[in-house]
C-alpha cells in the first residue's frame, strides 16, 4: 500500500511541475525538461497500473475501465508533448503557441537587437521604420517582408542598395522617431530614403500619457483560462476561436482616442517629426498606413483617412493600404484568424507599391 501511495504522490508531484512550468518558462530548452518530465510521469503511471490492475486481482469490469482511462490519460500526455512543438502566431504574444512560435521564428537578431542582419552603410541605405507590420509578426521568414522583398527586387534589378530593417512590435511613432535617430547617431549611416509605416495602435501611447487608460480585459471564463494556461495542448485549443471580448474593448478605446481632437493632435505632431527630419535631410519619405485588416470601413473612418490626409498635405508619399485589400477576402490579408497581422501575400503587395513610390 505504501508502494502504491508513494508512486501516486510521485505522479502528482510531476504533474504539477508539468503544469506550472510552462506559467514561468514557455519556450526554449524548458521544452525539453518538460517532455523528460513527461516521460517520467508516463513511466511511473505505467508502473502503478501495473501493481493495481495486472499484479493485483480486479475485477474484469473495474479492469477495463481503468485500461479505457488509462488510455485516455495516455493519449493526453503524447498529445501535450506533441502540441509542445507546434508554434502558432497570434496578435497578443500570450499564448503558449504564439511563444514558441517567436523562440522558432524570430530571427535574424542582430547586435543591436533588431530582426535584421547586421546593419551596413557601404551602400545607399533605405530605412524601413515601424511597428510589428514592419518587423514581420507572423512571418516565419524575414524574406517574406516588404522591406526585404523591396531589397530583393532592386537587387534584381541591379540596384546597390542596403535595405535596413528597425521594426519593433509594440512601438509607437515617437518611440520610432527617438529609436531612428538613436540607431543613425550610433551606426554613422545616413539613409537616401525612409519607409515608415503607420497602424491603427500607433496611438495607444499618446492616448495613454493623456489619461486613457486599456489593458487586456479579465475573460469572461477565467477560471478555464487559469487551467489552459499550463497545458500547450488546451491553451492551443481555447485560443484556437478568437476572443472577442479583447478586440470589442480594444476598438472602444481606440474610438475614443481617435475623437478626442487633443489626443489627434499631438499624434500628428510626433509624424511631423518623421516630415521635417526628412526634409531637412533631404531624404525621400514614404509612408506605409495599414488598417485593422479584418475591418477596412471602420478603419477608414476612425483614422486612417485622417493620417493619409495628413502626409498628403505635406506632400509626403503615402500608401493607403486600406484601398489595396478592400477587395481582397480577409483571410488572404492576415496571418491567421488569431493574428491579424499582413499576410506574405498583402507584404508583397505592399512592397511592389513601394518600389513604384520610390525615386
Amino acid at each position: 500500500m505504501n508502494k502504491i501511495l508513494f508512486k501516486i504522490l510521485l505522479i502528482m508531484l510531476l504533474l504539477i511541475v508539468v503544469f506550472i512550468l510552462p506559467l514561468f518558462y514557455p519556450s526554449g530548452i524548458a521544452i525539453y525538461f518538460r517532455l523528460f518530465l513527461l516521460f517520467l510521469v508516463l513511466i511511473e503511471s505505467l508502473k502503478l497500473f501495473k501493481i493495481v490492475f495486472i499484479d493485483k486481482k480486479v475485477s474484469n469490469i473495474t479492469t477495463n475501465a481503468a485500461t479505457i482511462l488509462f488510455s485516455v490519460f495516455i493519449i493526453f500526455l503524447l498529445l501535450e508533448a506533441i502540441f509542445m512543438f507546434i508554434p502558432r502566431s497570434h496578435t497578443f504574444d500570450f499564448t503558449l503557441g504564439s511563444k514558441i512560435w517567436f523562440s522558432k521564428y524570430w530571427k535574424p537578431i542582430n547586435s543591436l537587437g533588431f530582426r535584421d542582419n547586421e546593419p551596413s552603410g557601404n551602400n545607399p541605405v533605405i530605412l524601413f521604420v515601424g511597428n510589428s507590420f514592419t518587423a514581420g509578426h507572423g512571418l516565419k521568414y524575414v524574406d517574406d517582408r516588404f522591406s526585404n522583398i523591396v531589397g530583393n527586387e532592386l537587387r534584381k534589378k541591379g540596384g546597390k542598395y542596403t535595405i535596413i530593417n528597425i521594426g519593433v512590435n509594440g512601438l509607437h511613432p515617437r518611440g520610432e522617431y527617438d529609436l531612428m535617430r538613436n540607431f543613425l547617431y550610433m551606426t554613422r549611416i545616413k539613409p537616401e530614403k525612409i519607409i515608415f509605416q503607420y497602424s491603427g495602435n500607433d496611438i495607444d501611447e499618446v492616448a495613454m500619457n493623456n489619461g486613457l487608460r486599456f489593458s487586456i480585459p479579465l475573460p469572461p471564463d477565467r477560471l478555464l483560462v487559469v487551467i489552459v494556461s499550463g497545458s500547450y495542448l488546451f491553451n492551443y485549443i481555447y485560443w484556437s476561436f478568437p476572443r472577442e471580448y479583447i478586440s470589442v474593448a480594444y476598438t472602444t478605446f481606440l474610438t475614443e482616442a481617435y475623437k478626442k481632437k487633443t489626443l489627434l493632435s499631438k499624434q500628428r505632431t510626433d509624424l511631423e517629426l518623421f516630415v521635417d527630419y526628412a526634409n531637412e535631410n533631404s531624404i525621400q519619405l514614404v509612408v506605409v498606413v495599414f488598417p485593422f485588416l479584418t475591418d477596412i470601413g471602420m478603419n477608414d473612418s476612425m483614422y486612417v483617412n485622417d493620417i493619409v490626409n495628413f502626409f498628403k498635405a505635406n506632400k509626403i508619399s503615402v500608401i493607403n493600404v486600406s484601398q489595396m485589400v478592400k477587395d481582397i477576402p480577409v483571410a488572404e490579408r492576415i496571418i491567421n484568424k488569431n493574428d491579424s497581422h499582413a499576410s506574405k501575400k498583402l507584404n508583397m503587395m505592399v512592397a511592389q507599391e513601394i518600389l513604384k513610390r520610390l525615386k
